[in-house]
């Protein structure tokens, strides 16, 4: 007969099981702002764990005969996870380095889209392998389980974002070619050798997919630049002039960033001097290097500049928006501004965190570009305001905005002035919905986005503590899309009744109002749990995601 009496478990074997347990411990942070991955991968290392240890404390095996556990522990050790059987800080450690490596690695996909999206709207280069490394490298990243696989992720995905920077710069040079081209023909001066040289470097410009290569042809656009300017003396006083013109309005671009142009200026002003004196092709030559010197050292400034300025322009003009046509809210009698998601309480907060992210001239001009895309989403906004097409019928905002970012396929389209969903399948709209929003102080993000992770079911725990505005006990989703890193989902929202116009302020549900039903979301897009799971059924990773 078996002997039940409890067995004695020596303290160090008892501190080593409790070392296990801390190996799977689960990565927390909110939904509707957290983690959904992290948290999923950690809670199925934690479970296995937890089996085989209480397996283990049940019979009472001695130390000796744990090592299918210590086996385990040993694989995640192997793959990044560290093991500490008295001190579990490296453990802690490892997990928040696992949270962090998993931000940046979602931040720097979304940069990654951003991009593509932005020279896929610009119709320039060869988009295609670009498009395809997105996709693999989505898949990389929903498998993606340790600190190294994210930062793997990190790494192809800044590749392809400085890649696709310097498409844009070359086709920049590109396009200044082709004006000194024009200035030329104006000038009458013979520019058909010029022509076919720009022709060809069109043709190696669209077949260019490595940063390599970009390089290679902007130095190419360069030295033919140079010859031009030197095989055509009647041209250089003119575009000498042009490019003085050029160098002075960059200038006021920096006073108005908020930018010190003092030393550029200084640079402005001996580069006129030395224009003015120039007589013989040498003068030309040495002034046009000089200028191109100078110019192109102002570049940093210039995007960083300017980067920083519009963050901080949105903000002010949606603001002032806001106020201009603020939203009475007849529950409480306060009034409200209807476009928070574009001012630093929203949109802005995160491209903040993408500037302090930003290094490169590439990384500010990306900065720019996203920037620049808010402002056009924020004029779509105000026009859908005053549009009165109902909200289950195409708007024409909608198809400037599929214009805009040249989206096609499954497209999803959110107002937040109607505080409604359209749902387009190869430009013709087939379901629309209400939806609820982001409160003020949370609000929805404008923008264009794309599929970021999907879940069903999924488990929301909040990353505020108890007593907070904010907070709210675990909550189990049906269907969820996450839209934009860092927690903002499409999801159904079971315990709300009320959706639609004026849902995003505080209201009273028709379920009856509690502390999470009478206001608006954190951030995602709440709605009817059955229109939820329509959606989720019609969507898959290469839905396109347009907020406005």
């Amino acid at each position: 007969m078996r002997d039940t009496r409890s067995v004695h478990i020596p303290r160090w074997v008892t501190q080593a099981m409790l070392v296990l347990l801390v190996l799977g411990l689960i990565v927390l942070t909110s939904a509707c702002g957290g983690n959904a991955q992290v948290r999923q991968q950690a809670n199925q290392d934690k479970t296995q764990l937890d089996q085989l240890t209480q397996h283990a404390l049940a019979i009472g095996v001695p130390a000796t005969l744990l090592s299918p556990i210590l086996k385990q522990e040993q694989h995640l050790s192997s793959a990044g996870a560290p093991f500490s059987p008295l001190n579990d800080q490296p453990v802690n450690d490892y997990y928040s380095n696992q949270a962090n490596q998993y931000a940046k690695a979602q931040n720097d996909m979304q940069v990654f889209q951003q991009a593509l999206s932005r020279r896929s709207s610009q119709h320039i280069g060869n988009i295609q392998p670009f498009s395809n490394s997105y996709n693999n490298y989505q898949l990389m990243l929903s498998s993606a389980k340790y600190p190294k696989d994210f930062a793997v992720v990190s790494r192809y995905a800044q590749t392809e974002i400085n890649t696709l920077g310097l498409m844009g710069s070359t086709y920049s040079k590109l396009t200044t070619f082709q004006k000194t081209i024009n200035q030329m023909k104006q000038a009458r001066i013979d520019v058909t050798a010029m022509q076919a040289q720009y022709q060809n470097d069109m043709q190696e410009f669209n077949s260019a997919t490595k940063s390599s290569e970009f390089d290679k042809l902007g130095t190419l656009i360069d030295a033919q630049y140079q010859q031009a300017v030197v095989t055509s003396i009647e041209a250089l006083p003119y575009v000498s002039a042009a490019k003085l013109g050029e160098f002075k309005s960059q200038i006021s671009l920096l006073k108005k960033y908020g930018m010190d142009s003092s030393n550029y200026q200084k640079l402005y002003n001996a580069d006129q001097a030395q224009m003015n004196k120039a007589r013989t092709i040498q003068d030309f030559l040495a002034f046009s290097a000089r200028i191109d010197a100078d110019m192109a050292s102002m570049h940093d400034d210039l995007v960083q500049g300017a980067s920083t300025y519009l963050i901080g322009e949105l903000d002010r003009e949606a603001k002032a928006w806001g106020q201009a046509h603020l939203y009475h809210d007849k529950f409480d009698g306060n009034n409200y501004i209807l476009d928070a998601g574009y001012t630093t309480d929203g949109i802005g907060y995160w491209l903040n965190r993408e500037l302090g992210w930003a290094y490169t001239p590439q990384d500010f001009q990306s900065v720019v570009d996203d920037e620049n895309n808010e402002f056009f989403n924020l004029k779509m906004m105000e026009a859908d305001y005053h549009d009165k097409t109902p909200y289950n019928q195409p708007h024409a905002t909608d198809k400037q905005l599929i214009n805009h970012y040249h989206v096609s396929g499954t497209v999803i389209v959110v107002s937040m002035v109607e505080q409604a969903m359209r749902f387009y399948q190869n430009g013709k709209l087939v379901n629309s919905f209400y939806v609820t929003l982001g409160r003020v102080e949370r609000p929805v993000l404008p923008g264009h986005w794309t599929v970021q992770d999907r879940k069903s079911p999924d488990l929301f725990k909040s990353s505020d503590p108890p007593g907070s505005p904010y907070w709210y006990p675990d909550t189990p989703i049906h269907y969820a899309i996450l839209y934009h890193w860092g927690g903002f989902f499409i999801h159904d929202a079971w315990w709300r009744e009320t959706f639609g116009p004026g849902t995003q302020f505080p209201h009273e549900d028709a379920a009856g109002t509690t502390s999470f039903n009478g206001s608006g979301s954190h951030g995602c897009i709440n709605m009817q749990e059955d229109q939820a799971g329509w959606v989720w059924d019609h969507t898959d990773w290469n839905t396109q995601i347009l907020v406005y």
